[in-house]
């Protein structure tokens, strides 16, 4: 039966075991087989009793009946015998009473009930004192060697004390007793010896039990680990049938292409297929062979590029371990890796540039003060406006390399907006009446006031520089939406962002404008992330004229400790 890797947790409890007896602190999961060893002994008295009824006219027929034989008391105690038998085999079916109280008393009745017969057949020389070895040899294996040694001594005691009585009536035969010892050693051996057996099988199924345990433990954490893997696993047949896959293996090969049981051919394992070389009637070649395929998508897209390799697997087995990576996605792991070593390339670059961009201004100062014909003086202030843009954009080139960790405090919501866009004001010289602050809720923002003074600053000054001159032109709201959760938006009357661009805002390095950096955006969106909160742009509002807005939703408060 196939099946699939799953990732499911599996409890690991104590070592189960069947336990001889089933006596006091045996464990639990040790009941049900211990139940299934007394049906069968049930089972084999059933079998006996009916054998005993039978016995009476097999015995007539053959002309074989002892003339001590008592028909008036065997046919009684064996018809008792027999529907005793019956009970006892559903007596554990149906029973509540402890097994090893059912189990005392089946062989207590085995052996009662034996001796009448042995006794109604005319003693040792009927041949029935054999039967005392059943409930002897089930008292060894369900009740160990001691409870055994116990009933084999009444077994013993019984055979003498029936060939004692004819004795004394004269009817015992020559050497009775010394058989009727013999019988006795019989009885003592066969319960030692299939004592000493079922304790050596109890300790290799309590063996086998952990071995078992151990590895279906072993077997659940390999299918957690394969299950959470972000390779795909694939198990194939030696004809190229898949048998086993895991979860990033089946969202590969497109989810529905392999619903619940993995069976039956379809298109992406035809395609894995061919990629690997396999055919359905030839053996699959050689670890380590790896091959390219495309998925198609559903919705009929380029289809998801697949890397599969072939992994090796013990000798002897005839399946294969296919592992599957998404090209997709190690390209843009390559892709990540190479951009923060250009960003660290680029922090250490700014870093350089500071020194003499400073001495360039500082001299470009100097030289200002001296020049007196205003073409040149045009043309110093030219230096100083480029030398100011070089200079912040080494800054936005530093601030997102080496971004502080945050520190998020509860901040008043109105004094901090008045006081950020008031320095913003007096910092750019914009009309103070182009920028609407509105706080509609004393909720507190909870954020650092550093990061969020710069995540502020960086959306009004890019709000205005794509707003109109008109009063009220860009709007900072600060207030709590229906399920209580603050955001802070900062709003224009632009004409608002591309749909193709809206997917690029905050990448590194992209902009719109011919002297922006194209790093406010992406700074302010790795200092929302790191004080836990979300930025996004709004494209429409349905307030006019406004536009477009970004909306911080900066991240709860933790709960108050007790």
């Amino acid at each position: 039966m196939r099946r699939t890797i799953a990732a499911e947790p599996v409890e690991a409890g104590p070592v189960a075991g069947p336990t001889p007896g089933l006596g006091p602190g045996a464990d639990a999961d040790a009941l049900p087989a211990y139940r299934r060893s007394l049906q069968y002994f049930a089972l084999s008295r059933l079998v006996v009793a009916a054998v005993l009824l039978a016995y009476l006219p097999l015995m007539r027929g053959a002309g074989g009946l002892d003339e001590r034989f008592d028909p008036e008391t065997f046919v009684p105690a064996a018809v008792v015998y027999l529907a005793v038998a019956v009970g006892f085999v559903a007596l554990p079916a149906v029973g509540r009473t402890r097994p090893r109280v059912i189990a005392v008393a089946q062989v207590a009745f085995d052996v009662a009930a034996l001796s009448v017969l042995l006794h109604a057949s005319g003693g040792l020389r009927g041949g029935l004192a054999i039967l005392l070895l059943l409930p002897n040899a089930g008292a060894a294996i369900l009740l160990g060697a001691r409870v055994a040694s116990f009933f084999a001594a009444i077994s013993t005691l019984a055979i003498l004390v029936e060939t004692g009585w004819r004795s004394l009536r004269g009817e015992a035969a020559e050497g009775a007793f010394v058989q009727a010892g013999l019988a006795g050693a019989a009885l003592f051996a066969s319960a030692a010896i299939v004592g000493w057996l079922a304790a050596r099988l109890s300790v290799q199924e309590r063996l086998a039990w952990r071995r078992g345990e151990d590895l279906r433990n072993q077997l659940a954490v390999t299918q957690a680990v394969i299950g959470e893997l972000p390779e795909g696993i694939v198990v194939l047949d030696a004809r190229g049938a898949p048998r086993a896959i895991n979860r990033a293996a089946r969202e590969m090969l497109g989810g529905d292409a392999v619903p619940g049981e993995v069976a039956g051919p379809t298109a992406a394992f035809d395609a894995l297929r061919a990629a690997l070389g396999l055919a359905d009637d030839a053996r699959p070649g050689e670890a380590g062979e790896a091959g390219e395929l495309v998925v198609p998508t559903a919705d009929g897209g380029a289809g998801r590029r697949l890397r599969a390799r072939r992994i090796a697997v013990p000798a002897g087995g005839s399946d294969v371990v296919v592992v599957l990576e998404d090209l997709g996605r190690l390209e843009a792991l390559a892709q990540q890796m190479k951009l923060a070593s250009m960003g660290r390339l680029s922090a250490s670059i700014a870093h350089e540039i500071r020194n003499p961009l400073s001495a360039i201004r500082h001299a470009n100062g100097l030289l200002a003060e001296e020049l007196e014909a205003q073409r040149l003086r045009r043309l110093a202030t030219i230096v100083e406006d480029n030398c100011r843009r070089i200079d912040r954009i080494v800054e936005d080139v530093l601030s997102v390399a080496r971004r502080a960790s945050a520190t998020p405090e509860p901040i008043p919501a109105g004094p901090f907006v008045a006081l950020a866009v008031a320095e913003w004001v007096a910092q750019s010289g914009v009309d103070p009446r182009r920028i609407e602050c509105r706080v509609r809720d004393d909720l507190p923002i909870w954020f650092d006031s550093g990061h969020l003074r710069q995540v502020l600053l960086n959306l009004v000054g890019n709000a205005l520089r794509h707003a109109s001159a008109a009063r009220g032109a860009v709007s900072v709201e600060w207030g709590a939406d229906a399920s209580g959760r603050g955001a802070l938006v900062v709003a224009d009357d632009g004409p608002g962002v591309p749909a193709a661009s809206r997917v690029h805002l905050f990448e590194p390095f992209f902009t719109t404008e011919a002297r922006g950096t194209g790093l406010g955006l992406h700074l302010a969106r790795e200092l929302c992330t790191a004080n836990g909160a979300t930025i996004r742009y709004r494209p429409a509002c349905d307030d006019p004229p406004l536009r477009s807005a970004f909306v911080v939703e900066p991240a709860s408060p933790p709960a108050p400790s007790r």
